[in-house]
């Protein structure tokens, strides 16, 4: 069976969308059903009974959200006459992209905070990984809230320190290591993955958690951290795989909601009333323009730099598109594609 049986159906809606200005009733209606058609294929995604092929289930929901828009539409007249759209979003992706991930990472209350430090911690305990931290220098290039730091703290690292280019971000990861008593272990910089101004060799453990997918130059990323980190030491490699529904849904509502502000889109999930880590999920599909890969090209790309022994880590959750989750599923492959694709590798080369 071919994509191409959902797809159609995509391409319709996302023409409808298009003929529609961005009036804020117009913008409200495009949010309101992308999330809809996101959240209903999602729990098709992770259920591994399914008696249809996922291909015409997200057939149906796509041509159930044309329905869901029309309708919408048909009531749009009682919109105002003031019609200004509010802001719009940055045309340059990686400009973009620090609007979006510096309002996103710092939306976490204490408890929802200490989850993710708790779910980094699990993560690191599930792939055996507590060995290669403990008594290390770690560095999480592209660190958001410094949650992932923390976890490496919490796990025996001698210090951890975060780059990331949002002033808001790097300003919550530092309250953090305060509230969790880790200050004078961390260091949270204000600076680009491209140019940390760092040392040469100065870290023996490096993360890149789902960051460098969403740049302009990954290579030059790559380039970086491989300056900075020691002959010997490791790499954490979370990317986006290739293949799947589910991208080409998150994809396509990226590009129809391109000229929607990203804080328009969040007063209406709030409005929702979502919970508040739902809420910095559908924020990033929503807004974050990401590129995908497969095991076979990232593997190869981090070759080149001169990384090797790589093995393929898991998530550990249920909510993961891990290997396991897509060999166990019927239809694993359709539904996921390559999945999450999160390497460990060591700097074999320097």
């Amino acid at each position: 069976m071919r994509k191409s049986i959902y797809l159609d159906e995509l391409r319709k809606l996302a023409k409808r969308m298009e003929d529609m200005p961005n009036t804020p009733y117009a913008m409200y209606a495009k949010v309101v059903t992308l999330v809809t058609i996101n959240m209903r294929y999602e729990k098709v995604a992770f259920r591994s009974d399914l008696k249809k092929h996922p291909f015409l289930l997200a057939r149906d929901i796509v041509k159930d959200a044309r329905s869901q828009f029309a309708a919408f539409i048909d009531a749009s007249f009682i919109e105002a006459d003031e019609k200004r759209a509010p802001g719009d979003k940055s045309r340059k992706k990686e400009k973009k992209h620090r609007q979006l991930f510096d309002e996103i990472w710092n939306r976490y209350g204490k408890k929802d905070y200490k989850r993710y430090v708790d779910r980094y911690s699990y993560r690191i305990d599930v792939n055996g990984l507590a060995g290669l931290v403990k008594g290390k220098r770690c560095i999480d290039m592209g660190c958001g809230n410094g949650n992932f730091c923390i976890a490496l703290l919490k796990r025996g690292a001698a210090f951890a320190a975060g780059v990331d280019y949002g002033n808001k971000s790097i300003s919550y990861a530092r309250n953090a290591a305060r509230e969790f008593g880790m200050k004078d272990r961390t260091l949270f910089k204000c600076a680009t993955v491209y140019d940390t101004g760092f040392k040469d060799n100065m870290f023996d453990f490096a993360i890149q958690n789902g960051v460098f997918h969403h740049l302009d130059n990954e290579d030059m990323a790559i380039a970086e951290t491989r300056r900075i980190m020691k002959k010997g030491g490791w790499l954490w490699y979370y990317t986006d795989g290739e293949g799947g529904i589910s991208p080409d849904l998150w994809d396509k509502s990226v590009y129809l909601l391109r000229k929607v502000p990203v804080l328009f889109i969040e007063n209406i999930l709030k409005s929702m009333n979502i919970k508040p880590n739902k809420i910095v999920h559908i924020m990033d599909g929503l807004s974050a323009t990401y590129a995908h890969t497969s095991w076979k090209k990232i593997t190869e790309k981090l070759s080149s730099f001169g990384f090797g022994n790589f093995r393929r880590l898991t998530g550990g959750f249920d909510t993961d598109f891990d290997l396991d989750r897509i060999e166990a599923d019927p239809y694993g492959k359709e539904k996921f594609g390559s999945g999450d694709l999160r390497v460990l590798c060591q700097l074999v080369e320097k």
